[in-house]
C-alpha cells in the first residue's frame, strides 16, 4: 500500500512541527505494518499567492498518479491541494481552525478570511474521503464551519516527540523555586492571552520566560505590571528542551489552540502546567489538571499562586501528567493512522 504523504515546501526559517510530526509518524509504521510503503511528497513552490498555489496543486496531481499513490495523505497547511487529488484516495488532517477565529474587520480581512474558508476548510473537506483532527475541539470546530458529517472527521491526536522522550533520559527535575519561580511562556500569537497573563502577574514574586516575537505593545505591558522577565525570539530544540528544564511551571492560557504541544512537552519534562478550560486544552491536558477560564485575569492569577503556594498540589499535577502523556506515545498514534489506512483500502 503506497502513502503518499503530501508536505509544504519548506522554507529556510519556520516552524515545522507537522513535518516533524509525520516523520516520528512514519518511523513507526515499519513495526505496526509491513504493507505500508510511506513517500513524502515536497511542494515544489512556497505557498505563497494565487499562482504558486495553482501549480503545487497541479503537480501534486501529476506526481501522485505517477507514483500510483494508493492513499494521498495531506499533512496539513496545504489543505487546498485536495483540489488535483482523487477524494476517494484522500485524507486531510486539520491541526486547528485558529485562522478562522481572528476578528475580521476590514474589508481586505474579511476577503482574506473567506479566501481561507473556502480554500483551506470547505473544499478541502468535501474533497476529502476522511479528515483527521488532532483534538475533539478542532473537530468541533471543523464542524462548526462546513456542517460536515462528524463519522467523516476522526480524532488522531498529535504525538509527544520521541526527542523529548529521549530528553527525560536520566532526568532529575530541579527543586521548585517557590521564593521567585520561572515561568515559561511559549508563543505571543493573538490567541495566546499574553496581554491577561501580563496583568494576571502583577505584584508576583516571579521570573517570566518569553519565548516569541514580541511587539512594542507587549514591551509595554511588561513595564506596566512590572514584571521581570527574560525574552528570546526564536530558539534552537536543544534549548527550548532547556528553558523547559530550567523553568518551575509552565504557562499556556491560550483562548484557542487545535491542539496545545506546549501542554504534553511541559507534562513530559515533569513541569506542573496551567492551562484553559476552553478549545482543546482541557482534552489535551487531562484529568486533574490546572484548568483556569483564559477570559479571567483573577483566575489566572489564582491558579498561577496555587502552584507556587502548594507542594502537594503541583506533585499532584506533575504525576498526573506523567500518566496523561502515554496517550500521546507516537507508537499508539501511528497505529490509529494505520488503521485508518487500511480502513480506506477496506
Amino acid at each position: 500500500m503506497k502513502v503518499v504523504y503530501l508536505h509544504r515546501k519548506p522554507r529556510q526559517f519556520g516552524n515545522f512541527s507537522i513535518e516533524s510530526y509525520f516523520e516520528d509518524i512514519r518511523s513507526y509504521l515499519p513495526s505496526i505494518s509491513d504493507k505500508i510503503e510511506p513517500i513524502v511528497y515536497q511542494s515544489p513552490f512556497f505557498s505563497d499567492g494565487i499562482l504558486p498555489r495553482i501549480k503545487n496543486i497541479l503537480d501534486a496531481k501529476k506526481q501522485t498518479q505517477a507514483l500510483k499513490s494508493d492513499i494521498n495523505h495531506i499533512t496539513g497547511d496545504v489543505h487546498f491541494l485536495t483540489m488535483g487529488l482523487n477524494p476517494k484516495k484522500t485524507i486531510l488532517t486539520i491541526h486547528d481552525c485558529a485562522f478562522l477565529e481572528q476578528e475580521a474587520i476590514s474589508l481586505k480581512q474579511k476577503l482574506k478570511r473567506k479566501f481561507l474558508k473556502t480554500f483551506w476548510l470547505d473544499i478541502p473537506v468535501k474533497q476529502s474521503r476522511f479528515v483527521t483532527a488532532v483534538s475533539e475541539a478542532t473537530k468541533n470546530e471543523i464542524i462548526k464551519h462546513t456542517n460536515c458529517n462528524s463519522d467523516k472527521i476522526i480524532v488522531i491526536p498529535t504525538t509527544i516527540s520521541p526527542k523529548f522522550e529521549e530528553a527525560t533520559q536520566n532526568y532529575i527535575p530541579k527543586s521548585f523555586n517557590s521564593e521567585k519561580p520561572v515561568i515559561l511562556q511559549l508563543g505571543a500569537a493573538f490567541n495566546k492571552n499574553l496581554e491577561r497573563l501580563f496583568e494576571s502577574l502583577e505584584g508576583i514574586n516571579c521570573k517570566l520566560h518569553i519565548i516569541a516575537p514580541l511587539s512594542e505593545h507587549h514591551f509595554e505591558l511588561l513595564k506596566k505590571f512590572n514584571i521581570d522577565y527574560k525574552h528570546e525570539d526564536k530558539v534552537s530544540f536543544e534549548e527550548l528542551i532547556l528553558a523547559y528544564k530550567n523553568c518551575d511551571l509552565v504557562s499556556f492560557v491560550s483562548t484557542i489552540e487545535g491542539f496545545g504541544m506546549p501542554i504534553i512537552e511541559a507534562q513530559t519534562l515533569q513541569k506542573p502546567i496551567i492551562t484553559s478550560t476552553i478549545s482543546s486544552m482541557p482534552w489535551v491536558a487531562g484529568k486533574n489538571s490546572c484548568l483556569v477560564n483564559p477570559y479571567s485575569i483573577t483566575e489566572i492569577k489564582e491558579g498561577i499562586l496555587k502552584i507556587i503556594n502548594e507542594e502537594n498540589y503541583r506533585n499532584e499535577l506533575i504525576k498526573n501528567g506523567l500518566e496523561n502523556v502515554k496517550r500521546f506515545n507516537p507508537k499508539i498514534v501511528a497505529k490509529q493512522y494505520v488503521e485508518l489506512y487500511q480502513r480506506m483500502r477496506n
